[in-house]
């Protein structure tokens, strides 16, 4: 059974909802957008609701609904031995406004109609939690992803390379959290198996997920290293938006320029 504790664990952390939000900009039940016309007329209201000015930007950002829901489903396996039911069935996205340091912004998460835990078995537990990353990538993702791509501007591998990064920095986060050493031997094995997932679950000739990070200075702190982003987020299609500091496309003499601007102000 969920308790709060858990549920605003999951609610805050991994973009996983129990409660319907009321002042929805639109949602639908994910199974629906695998309609190549309903999906076609989301992606367009999307990005003119994100301000985007290339019809990629709704793709990607559809993409990167799965990053966590993704984490969400590592953790519960790793911490809590049970996982919600993260099936496209169960799953309706809910696409909203939010409010951060006094802008606003084009936020989303998904309502779960079912909030029924299924424990792990006491025997082959890691074969149980193999079997379930492997359906929601193959199940859950891949059918959503396959259908941007069939009516939008972009190739799936591009859409799988908005989780790689966020897979990366949720590890870092899970082995950096006060929890017991068991939790973080889980958590080492699973986000392990993710890496090691076989290419045709993701309908590709190589597990897009594992990914061999370049690393760059970090922007605040000339004696720590960053991971560059594995894919652009095209947030420099963004009405108002702008290039990463971590963003591959990103030429390293524009990088050094603003890493030497932020750290000037930060001085002043």
């Amino acid at each position: 059974m969920m308790d709060e504790a858990m549920r605003e664990m999951l609610e805050s952390n991994f973009d996983l909802s129990f409660t319907k939000k009321e002042k929805l900009i639109f949602s639908y039940p994910v199974t629906e957008l695998l309609d190549e016309d309903k999906m076609k007329f989301f992606l367009e209201q999307y990005n003119l609701h994100l301000k985007g000015n290339d019809p990629s930007v709704s793709e990607v950002y559809t993409a990167g609904w799965f990053t966590g829901p993704m984490l969400g489903l590592l953790y519960m396996l790793s911490a809590w031995d049970k996982t919600l039911d993260l099936s496209l069935e169960n799953l309706t996205v809910q696409i909203y406004t939010e409010v951060y340091n006094g802008h606003e912004y084009i936020a989303s998460n998904f309502f779960l109609s079912d909030d029924t835990f299924e424990a792990a078995p006491e025997q082959d537990e890691d074969i149980w939690a193999k079997d379930k990353i492997t359906a929601f990538f193959e199940l859950t993702v891949l059918p959503l992803y396959e259908s941007v791509a069939k009516v939008g501007t972009l190739q799936v591998g591009m859409l799988w390379g908005q989780l790689p990064t966020s897979l990366a920095y949720g590890y870092d986060r899970l082995m950096g959290m006060d929890v017991s050493k068991q939790v973080k031997q889980k958590g080492e094995r699973y986000f392990e198996i993710v890496k090691t997932l076989d290419a045709g679950i993701f309908s590709r000739n190589k597990n897009p997920l594992s990914v061999r990070f370049r690393m760059i200075e970090s922007l605040d702190n000339p004696d720590k290293q960053m991971r560059m982003k594995s894919t652009c987020c095209l947030y420099h299609h963004v009405e108002g938006g702008y290039y990463c500091y971590s963003c591959p496309k990103m030429k390293e003499s524009e990088r050094e320029e603003r890493r030497l601007a932020y750290r000037a102000k930060q001085q002043a």
